[in-house]
């Protein structure tokens, strides 16, 4: 078992170190922007639609082997845009397990987000609502509304939020919950569609200051 795990460690080691030697070699000019030190567990899948934009800040984790995180994970991180002129923001020390992170317009995460083993983030229907409009394939049709998910959020295993959605500061989204509306910084939601079940007391900054 000692062996096993060495040889994974240094293989997520060695995939660090590959990708911070790539790094340099993805131009601005393809839309992707990588920040310091992000680490790797297995190979993410990263894709700008020409003309868009995705940004992944510093000290990011990105999971994506199945056996890099406990409950292990179907597919690895995918961060793709699929639309001239969208942007998928990433704040620092940000960890992601094998999550899905899709734009059409725009997703903007905060510092300090964890999104959960299989976790799906949508700004878009993907297919016109349309039933015409989706058997011709009319793409001006698929809506799409901005995602916000402000820092220190925590997103459960298998959630899924989906487009025109602001997660507050500090929010916490149970595993599997469907969030189709907005939720209040330092509120605890689940369920679908997932809603409320209570606050967190928010701690006191001084306090938090002086620890």
């Amino acid at each position: 078992m000692g062996i096993v795990r060495w040889c994974r460690k240094a293989v997520g080691r060695s995939q660090g170190f590959l990708f911070k030697a790539l790094r340099p070699l993805m131009p601005r000019s393809r839309g992707i922007d990588i920040g310091r030190d992000v680490r790797l567990r297995g190979w993410p899948c990263i894709r700008a639609k020409a003309g868009s934009r995705i940004e992944i800040g510093d000290r990011v984790t990105l999971l994506s082997s199945p056996t890099s995180n406990a409950v292990g994970l179907a597919h690895p991180t995918i961060i793709q845009t699929l639309a001239p002129g969208a942007l998928i923001r990433i704040g620092d020390d940000c960890g992601l397990s094998g999550a899905a992170i899709v734009a059409r317009k725009e997703i903007v995460i905060g510092k300090d987000v964890l999104l959960g083993a299989g976790c799906k983030i949508l700004d878009n229907d993907f297919h016109p609502i349309d039933a015409e409009e989706r058997c011709r394939n009319v793409e001006a049709s698929i809506r799409a509304e901005a995602i916000v998910i402000e820092d220190k959020v925590w997103i459960g295993g298998g959630a899924t939020i989906l487009k025109g959605v602001r997660l507050g500061e500090g929010c916490v989204v149970g595993a599997s919950a469907v969030v189709t509306k907005s939720l209040p910084a330092f509120s605890v939601a689940a369920g679908n569609p997932a809603k409320v079940i209570r606050m967190l007391k928010q701690r006191d900054p001084q306090v938090a200051a002086d620890e």
